[in-house]
């Protein structure tokens, strides 16, 4: 019983291998009697160029547009650092007025005789009423 599992399986094994050389034989057959000849060889070969030409000019186009963003983005982040720069500069700026301010007016609230701010010898902050001496 098993020998004539065997030899049905090398029979079906041998038949599909015999059917597969013929069949492959008559269509290389088919291919070598029907083959292109060199003019329209030349054409799809040039149609396949303009293909890759499309290509590559796609691709072109692609990182022409990356590099535009790539610089429309850096010209962002100089505007954004330049704002930033601009506004430090105008909080430095405001910064330095207060402190002038404030030492003019300590200097004249002193040369009048009048306390410095936040003392604590009677004179409130910044007052100008007359101090009087206890």
């Amino acid at each position: 019983m098993v020998f004539s599992l065997l030899a049905y399986f090398f029979s079906m094994v041998t038949a599909f291998a015999v059917a597969m050389t013929v069949l492959v034989g008559f269509g290389d057959s088919q291919l070598r009697s029907s083959r292109m000849h060199y003019p329209a060889v030349a054409t799809f070969v040039n149609a396949d160029r303009d293909v890759l030409e499309s290509e590559k000019a796609k691709e072109a186009q692609k990182a022409e547009e990356a590099r535009k963003a790539a610089e429309a983005q850096s010209a962002a982040e100089a505007r954004e650092n330049a704002k930033k720069l601009a506004r430090a500069k105008l909080l430095r700026e405001r910064k330095q007025a207060m402190l002038a301010r404030l030492r003019e007016q300590s200097e004249n609230s002193l040369a009048f005789g009048y306390a410095e701010p936040f003392s604590s010898d009677g004179a409130g902050l910044y007052s100008f009423a007359p101090r009087y001496d206890r």
